[in-house]
């Protein structure tokens, strides 16, 4: 498999690891403030592979959501846009399919 390859289909993963993105989300301290909205977009050339060991670090992930601080949904409702780093493991269920079986982000 192609680390071009490898570098789209973690791309897609790690945008799509709701476990990860979530705990994040949860992390960030706005108080009694809510999120309704999450969004993670990583471009796969921001992605290094080491196919050695099965590992790779990204940056400039980008992690967008929203806040939601009013009364009522949309009363005052700010987005925001977090830049995350990170690196995992991933390995190969078959010649053309890899599945990411770490991932810890740098936020």
């Amino acid at each position: 498999m192609t680390t071009e390859n490898i570098q789209n289909q973690l791309a897609e993963q790690i945008s799509n690891h709701n476990k990860t993105w979530g705990n994040l989300l949860a992390n960030l301290d706005f108080g009694n403030e809510a999120s309704s909205y999450w969004d993670v977009t990583l471009k796969p050339v921001n992605i290094s592979v080491n196919n050695s060991n099965k590992t790779f670090t990204f940056k400039n992930a980008e992690f967008r959501f929203d806040v939601n601080s009013g009364i009522s949904y949309g009363d005052d409702h700010s987005l925001f846009t977090k830049h995350v780093s990170g690196k995992g493991v991933y390995q190969f269920t078959d010649d053309k399919t890899i599945h990411l079986t770490e991932l810890k982000i740098e936020a």
